[in-house]
């Protein structure tokens, strides 16, 4: 009987020095998902080619008790405008049309479509915001940028811009990448409103990797310098969810 009394004593003094840790009040270690959607405009060598473009994709990250951040991030973009008609002019007619293999006046779309993925590092700062785990986050990146030309027909009547025709004409591009983010990070004290927003900016060295382009008939072996300049939004959701209550340690 007098060990129990002494072990339910120690359990009680240990307990007595237990102490909770809030999102309301403490900066925590987080581990984070994250969909993002973002809209940029082109500059440099990618610009010669396309116009704005839309960008989805999504991260996984990191957030340390001491404000530092890592993450790995994935964006695949798209866009409508393309700008580098003359690339087709030896296969159109006087009239700038394609003819199928009916002799026919052919349909043809082109798109741009690429991403972008690399490695995040930066820190928040938690000078604005509901709790200490929200504020101006800066982020910067290295990775991996590659754009192309999607060529798209719908009844692929025009075989000399269809399959392996088409790499000499989509000018498959990549190459090392920077990037950096700025913005805001919002992690909710209480409800399940947890997103970031702000802008973020690209840099790329870059080369064609086909062989060969059959417009200029020779292998392009420019390096290029391409530029994207956006805006971001993500919503986060949170793996370790009991954060937005009370910790507590024993």
């Amino acid at each position: 009987m007098r060990k129990k009394v002494v072990v339910y004593l120690m359990v009680l003094s240990i307990s007595s020095l237990s102490f909770g840790q809030s999102i309301k009040d403490t900066s925590l270690l987080m581990n984070m998902f994250s969909f993002h959607v973002s809209g940029h405009v082109p500059g440099g060598a990618i610009a010669q080619r396309y116009g704005m473009n839309m960008g989805v994709g999504g991260s996984y990250m990191l957030k340390l008790a001491s404000g530092w951040m890592l993450a790995a991030d994935f964006t695949f973009f798209s866009g409508n405008d393309f700008k580098a008609d003359s690339v087709f002019d030896a296969v159109r007619d006087e009239y700038g049309d394609f003819i199928n293999t009916f002799g026919e006046i052919g349909e043809a779309a082109f798109y741009e479509r690429g991403f972008y993925t690399g490695l995040r590092a930066g820190k928040l700062f938690p000078i604005i915001g509901p709790n200490p785990n929200s504020g101006i986050v800066v982020l910067l990146s290295g990775g991996l940028l590659q754009y192309k030309t999607l060529i798209h027909q719908d009844g692929r009547e025009v075989p000399y811009i269809l399959e392996d025709y088409s790499k000499g004409y989509d000018r498959l591009t990549n190459g090392f990448g920077l990037s950096q983010f700025i913005g805001y990070l919002h992690l909710d004290s209480h409800e399940p409103i947890n997103f970031y927003v702000g802008f973020e900016f690209h840099q790329a060295w870059t080369k064609n990797r086909r062989d060969w382009n059959f417009d200029s008939m020779e292998k392009d072996l420019n390096l290029y310098n391409d530029y994207l300049f956006g805006i971001r939004f993500g919503w986060i959701f949170p793996i370790n969810k009991n954060t937005v209550d009370t910790y507590y340690y024993y």
